[in-house]
């Protein structure tokens, strides 16, 4: 019985967390300056074509059903967006800027023969997407410092050979113990995650899409304290960064997209995004990044 109630999100959220004041930053898109150096990549390296979101198109089997070669590229491409991420987290540290973290992403592309895909897309000015704290959507990075506690949200895409990867994770950041870990913070990452997962363990042939966007909501309902953002929105992956279908995270039958069903050769993103708030976002003064209205994390 203990083993059970220990593992309960609903019981968790009652011990770690009541009436907690707030501990974090708020991120304003003003406060924190970007290094306006311009981010250079070398001419050899291959560009994408400028349409890149094709999210909301129709059903077309030749774009949205991968063959063996198309499938292979979108695994060298991903391959290399994981490398890349799976490096840049030793960075994730306290006192390191988002700003150094866009920059080793940039590097690392780079090394890796990639175009690093934010880079330039509608009009966004650099090479990986940082949210802090309350930004939950497409956070630019900048000079402010990561503190201890901070939530991280780490986007890496690249485009390679043809194709797009695109890997995404969320950190909390630490300061070996000289700080006490924000637990509300651990509760929101540890069940975002878990939401994610519910999500991918439902994908198989032969079933809706709007399967995913209910095994999220579900999960999420047990989650004291948790919504989803319902203006996130997964999406497929290949030639352009964006593919059909769009891929919801709540349950929307009638949503026409959520009526296809799942194939074998299809490549998607799942990308819930989880908040401490309403769920409702605003779009900064920037009219790039995203805010949660009540400067709540994600």
């Amino acid at each position: 019985m203990i083993k059970k109630l220990l593992i309960s999100p609903i019981v968790t959220r009652t011990l770690f967390r009541k009436n907690s004041p707030r501990t974090y930053d708020i991120i304003t898109s003003s406060a924190y300056k970007t290094n306006n150096l311009p981010r250079v990549v070398p001419k050899e390296i291959p560009r994408p074509n400028n349409l890149y979101n094709l999210v909301s198109g129709p059903y077309r089997a030749s774009t949205i059903i991968k063959n063996q070669w198309q499938l292979e590229g979108i695994r060298a491409a991903c391959r290399r967006a994981r490398t890349i991420i799976d490096t840049v987290s030793e960075s994730v540290q306290v006192g390191v800027t988002t700003d150094a973290i866009d920059k080793l992403v940039h590097e690392l592309c780079i090394s890796l023969g990639c175009y690093p895909a934010p880079l330039h897309y509608e009009e966004f000015p650099r090479s990986c997407c940082t949210s802090v704290n309350n930004i939950a959507l497409h956070g630019i990075p900048d000079g402010r410092p990561l503190k201890a506690n901070d939530v991280l949200k780490l986007d890496v895409s690249v485009y390679y050979n043809g194709f797009f990867g695109d890997v995404s994770e969320t950190y909390l950041v630490s300061d070996n113990e000289k700080t006490s870990v924000d637990n509300d913070a651990l509760y929101l990452i540890t069940h975002a995650r878990r939401c994610r997962d519910r999500a991918i363990a439902v994908c198989r042939p032969g079933i809706e899409f709007s399967v995913i966007g209910r095994a999220c909501e579900e999960y999420i309902k047990q989650c004291t304290g948790l919504k989803l953002v319902k203006n996130a929105c997964g999406h497929g992956l290949g030639e352009q960064l964006h593919e059909p279908p769009q891929i919801l995270h709540y349950y929307d039958p009638s949503e026409k997209q959520m009526q296809w069903t799942m194939q074998e050769g299809m490549v998607f993103a799942i990308e819930p995004v989880v908040t401490e708030g309403d769920g409702r976002v605003k779009m900064c003064d920037d009219d790039i990044q995203q805010s949660h209205r009540t400067v709540t994390r994600s």
